[in-house]
């Protein structure tokens, strides 16, 4: 379930020049969005060999700088530049390295108490992921966000942001997140249903071990504890239904099988057909 503020932008075909602009933010700390935001620029420029830059614009805990550094440390081939902005001319940045290019993606971590950061990375947008843990205090903190991503989405000046929100750090055995989807679809709410992602992230020890890692690849220092994108479960049909990957794209890169698209069940027959393999 998607929403679209307030006209969106046609996902960018693989020919397109146009740099895109993939933000991650909430307007709470803890809920994983700086470990989504760097997996899903490591994935798009290890796999795809996208040009990528993130922002690392949380003015409070900085994991996206750190992320880099201690992977530089373990001895991995960093494949990205990341850069310190947690100003609220945020904006004016993102659009200096539209100007450049040379650049296929920005990703832009954002959020904590940073509203003003968050309100100029939605102005210039394309994707805007929310991601919220099952837990009362993060699903009470939701329409804030919104509210703020729909401040954010009246000056955006690249066509529009489409938002998802997703429950992130599940316990698959746990009744919180079926309660927390139950809270967010609520058709009763004053501005409706949240467009929540039907896809859900599970609380994995891989997951955690991707910090300041590269998935995919190994090196001598770090051998042992790599970690392979298969083992970040749920996380290529996220992709595919918020649009950041192409199902095509995801299957040509071995990240999913049809066997498996078919199974998260995302896709439209129509959609899946088209699929080849």
């Amino acid at each position: 379930m998607t929403i679209t503020l307030p006209e969106p932008a046609a996902p960018p075909d693989e020919e397109s020049t146009e740099t895109r602009v993939i933000t991650v933010g909430v307007l709470k700390g803890g809920t994983g969005k700086s470990r989504l935001a760097m997996l899903i620029a490591l994935i798009l420029a290890v796999v795809f060999r996208r040009r990528v830059v993130v922002f690392d614009a949380d003015s409070a805990s900085q994991t996206s700088m750190k992320w880099m550094d201690k992977a530089k440390l373990r001895g991995y081939a960093w494949p990205f530049e990341v850069i310190r902005h947690p100003f609220e001319t945020l904006d004016q940045e993102i659009d200096k390295i539209r100007a450049r290019g040379d650049v296929d993606d920005i990703i832009v971590d954002v959020g904590g108490g940073n509203l003003a950061s968050f309100l100029a990375a939605v102005r210039r947008s394309n994707i805007l992921l929310v991601p919220l843990c099952p837990d009362e205090g993060d699903i009470e903190q939701a329409p804030q966000t919104r509210e703020a991503a729909l401040m954010g989405a009246a000056r955006n000046t690249v066509g529009g942001v489409v938002m998802f929100y997703l429950l992130n750090r599940c316990s698959m055995t746990s009744n919180d997140r079926v309660s927390a989807r139950n809270v967010l679809l609520d058709e009763r709410q004053a501005d409706g249903p949240f467009p929540l992602c039907d896809i859900e992230l599970p609380q994995l020890v891989a997951y955690q071990r991707s910090f300041g890692r590269i998935p995919g690849q190994k090196v001598p220092d770090d051998a042992e504890d790599h970690i392979r994108w298969k083992d970040l479960s749920n996380f290529a049909p996220l992709l595919i239904e918020t649009g950041v990957l192409t199902a095509q794209q995801a299957v040509d890169a071995s990240l999913i099988t049809h066997r498996e698209l078919k199974d998260a069940n995302i896709l439209t027959p129509e959609e899946l057909e088209a699929v080849t393999v």
